[in-house]
């Protein structure tokens, strides 16, 4: 129920009435960022327009959901055509019927398209809903026959109470690394990223302290961590210059090799360099290109290892 995600609430909430009425847009685009629940809100929102009761788990639901397929990146024209033919069969419960896609931006060209010729001509009483990090993902006409809903952020407070009902651990150093995605972190859960976390940290202080290459490192990151990795090591030197710059105490929640670098004199426009090729690798493994991955891995961790583990030898 809504109530166990207390930041959407407030998102939900005013649009209950319309909703019920099928008196809302056509077209629903949640934007937010990844794992602070705007699946789940999609979710809520559908049940509200198809009268769902969700304490009846047999009850039939009539809701497609479009993502991409298993081992496929994107969403293709077809899918998008399966949906249209799907919207346009009657409803088996006489209340309208929705499509959910997801995530929006996977959409190829043709079916973003082909989506947009639903958009213009919506059949009556259905609803589609959008989930996106942000709506300039998505062609402006598509936007601009949305209604965009921003998906509520939940606080530090309420990602670290909602995170400890459901596993009672301590979550700080997790949030810190992270920032409030409670849905998404409670899915990896606690165990297994305290375990990616201390990993990659003595990876990381390795590098900087000469005791292992970039090569080596590259090869003990798997394929499905690479973009957790690039999250955590974009985290860290982001913090790192918080404190640089700032003076904001981040130092327990920093590889033991970063913290020991603080008070040296290092190349900070190197560092923004390197956190600039972290979101270029991470859109590039998002949108599931053939790359070889050592190689960049490897190219990425350079400046860690020559200016860092350098600046440490001169100092």
């Amino acid at each position: 129920m809504i109530h166990e995600y207390p930041w959407l609430r407030e998102t939900y909430l005013p649009l209950i009435k319309g909703i019920e009425e099928h008196k809302n847009a056509h077209a629903l685009l949640i934007q937010g960022d990844t794992g602070i629940g705007r699946f789940i809100l999609a979710k809520f929102l559908s049940d509200t327009f198809l009268g769902y009761d969700q304490t009846k788990s047999s009850e039939i639901k009539d809701e497609i959901i479009v993502s991409p397929l298993e081992d496929k990146k994107s969403i293709s024209i077809d899918q998008i055509r399966s949906l249209k033919e799907s919207l346009l069969l009657t409803s088996l419960k006489g209340k309208g019927k929705v499509g959910i896609i997801y995530p929006s931006e996977s959409m190829t060209y043709p079916a973003a398209n082909s989506l947009l010729k639903i958009l213009e001509e919506p059949p009556k009483d259905t609803m589609i809903i959008l989930i996106t990090e942000s709506s300039g993902k998505l062609p402006k006409t598509i936007v601009s026959r949305s209604q965009i809903i921003n998906c509520g952020h939940p606080s530090s407070e309420e990602s670290m109470k909602w995170l400890k009902e459901k596993e009672n651990e301590d979550w700080a150093p997790i949030i810190s690394v992270f920032g409030n995605r409670p849905v998404l972190l409670n899915e990896m859960g606690h165990d297994n990223l305290t375990n990616q976390i201390d990993s990659l940290s003595s990876q990381i202080t390795g590098l900087i302290d000469g005791k292992m290459k970039p090569s080596e490192i590259s090869d003990l990151w798997k394929n499905e961590d690479i973009e957790l990795n690039l999250r955590v090591l974009y985290s860290w030197i982001f913090q790192y210059l918080e404190i640089k710059f700032l003076q904001k105490n981040h130092e327990q929640n920093l590889p033991n090799g970063l913290t020991r670098m603080l008070d040296k004199n290092i190349n900070h426009e190197s560092c923004f360099k390197l956190m600039d090729d972290i979101i270029r690798l991470r859109e590039l493994k998002y949108t599931g290109k053939g790359l070889s991955w050592n190689l960049h891995i490897t190219k990425l961790l350079n400046p860690l290892f020559i200016e860092m583990s350098g600046m440490k030898e001169y100092a």
